[in-house]
């Protein structure tokens, strides 16, 4: 019991998120001072708290944008202090409250000491008297510290302005994952021995402290999601409307005969808690497109997965990657089966996809084709007249006007739990470089031809235009309705 209440305290803590763009801006101002003094900056971060049911709440700061502080907002500095102008802060409360943000305060320590010091806490105390004066007790402000390339940082609030908590870590998103400012060590389980004998101690403890969903449960989805679990993920949100059928018992991990008729997401998590390891998780037995609950849950964590097999719920993914900074790792299969000259069925076409997308590098889904509108439109069009999916793709595209249908994925368990290993093996990847991918690979999408026994990469499309991946129109886009969907709802009035 122990071991379990220190580890719900711990992951009850705040996540701190930065793109690598803005990591470098960071970088290169606080350790940039001509003297080697300290030097400090602002940063205004959007909060996502949207409670996820049977997980702790952990609220999610997105940095969105920084000031650097400049001549004016310093009276003095020394390698070992910084004294702020505080006149300069009334306009930051006042855009905070306008825009509905949260403000945050970094500075270096140049002296490599990475513990918040007496100084540290008079600073920040006069800039939260200012801030709860201003804008109320509830305000918040989130610290951090930049020493020897490492970030650590904490929270404290207008309510109990001196008291400060620790944050559960500082993600950092550029072409990989960095994970900083992990604070407790918790007991980790005898079965990562042979995992942390691989990539070092803090891969485990970095592993523990994530958040992650998965969405879609099947094939790929329950022996990716079982895999992450024994990984020592510390918590799993499992989102699933579909319910376990007879015919998918081939494929998939977690399921018995005793979960056909019920819903994936709560039989997973109930096979998940038997297996008595660190992981916590949470069912939401709906699907993303008409679920508000599924997308903030969704938007509570720090990686997703996409192991969907219809295209308006990886539609979804696509945006939720940019407008909630997430890296997505998206797997998926296709294939064909023709007859040979006896009629005997056989595989003449079989791939497994991972697309691995982070907010400022790869393409996205539509880029690389996964999704598009006469996908979409396609299916939503079988959604509304499940008559149509008997047609053949012939009859569709001269009657209906419809383009799609043909392709085939044959869920075949080998392969299905092949391509969901290559996901989790590429979260590892992120976090703690190990591939050596060949320079005719793109990291961002890899196919392996199981007929074949060969890996390639497709090309995406050049799109100069894209608002998700190349001009980054939604990349922590504020939101009046979840991911601007009415459907889906607005935003709740706490956030």
């Amino acid at each position: 019991m122990g071991t379990t209440k220190s580890k719900c305290k711990q992951m009850n803590n705040t996540r701190i998120t930065l793109l690598g763009s803005q990591n470098e801006v960071l970088k290169e101002w606080l350790t940039g001072d001509p003297d080697g003094h300290e030097r400090g900056a602002i940063i205004l971060f959007r909060k996502l708290s949207r409670p996820v049911k049977d997980l702790p709440k952990s609220i999610r700061f997105l940095a969105v944008e920084i000031i650097k502080m400049t001549d004016d907002w310093i009276i003095e500095s020394s390698a070992n202090h910084i004294l702020i102008n505080m006149r300069m802060f009334p306009d930051v409360y006042c855009k905070c409250e306008q825009e509905n943000l949260e403000l945050g305060f970094v500075h270096s320590h140049p002296d490599g000491e990475l513990e918040f010091s007496n100084k540290d806490d008079i600073n920040e105390q006069n800039i939260l008297h200012g801030l709860s004066g201003s804008n109320g007790v509830n305000s918040c402000l989130i610290s951090l510290i930049l020493s020897n390339d490492k970030w650590t940082g904490r929270v404290s609030d207008g309510k109990a302005i001196g008291s400060f908590s620790p944050i559960r870590h500082i993600l950092i998103i550029s072409d990989k994952i960095e994970i900083h400012g992990i604070r407790e060590i918790l007991e980790l389980p005898a079965s990562l021995k042979r995992q942390e004998a691989a990539f070092g101690k803090p891969f485990n403890l970095q592993l523990q402290s994530l958040r992650i969903a998965v969405v879609g449960l099947g094939g790929t989805g329950s022996p990716l999601a079982t895999m992450l679990a024994r990984s020592g993920i510390g918590e799993l949100i499992l989102i699933d409307g579909d319910h376990v059928d007879d015919t998918n018992l081939n494929r998939v991990r977690g399921y018995t005969a005793d979960d056909i008729n019920k819903n994936k997401a709560i039989s997973l998590k109930r096979f998940i808690d038997k297996l008595g390891l660190n992981t916590l998780t949470a069912a939401i037995p709906n699907y993303l497109y008409d679920s508000p609950e599924a997308i903030d849950a969704l938007s509570s964590s720090d990686v997703i997965f996409g192991c969907t097999d219809d295209v308006i719920g990886r539609d979804i993914l696509n945006q939720s990657l940019y407008y909630y900074a997430q890296p997505l790792i998206d797997v998926g299969l296709t294939g064909f089966v023709d007859n040979d000259k006896d009629g005997v069925p056989y595989l003449r076409d079989h791939r497994g996809r991972v697309s691995c997308i982070l907010p400022e590098s790869g393409a996205c889904l539509r880029c690389q084709g996964v999704v598009t509108d006469k996908k979409i439109e396609f299916e939503q069009a079988i959604r509304d007249n499940p008559e149509l999916a008997k047609l053949d793709p012939e009859t569709l595209k001269r009657e209906y006007y419809l383009i799609g249908g043909g392709e085939q994925a044959p869920g075949v368990g080998p392969f299905t739990s092949m391509t969901a290993d290559n996901g989790v093996a590429t979260l590892m990847n992120l976090i703690r470089k190990f591939r050596d991918i060949p320079t005719d690979l793109r990291e961002d999408n890899i196919w392996i031809d199981f007929i074949h026994l060969t890996i390639h990469s497709n090309l995406p499309k050049d799109d100069s235009e894209c608002i998700y991946c190349k001009l980054h129109d939604v990349l922590l886009k504020k939101e009046k309705y979840r991911l601007d969907m009415p459907q889906l709802g607005k935003i709740p009035d706490y956030e």
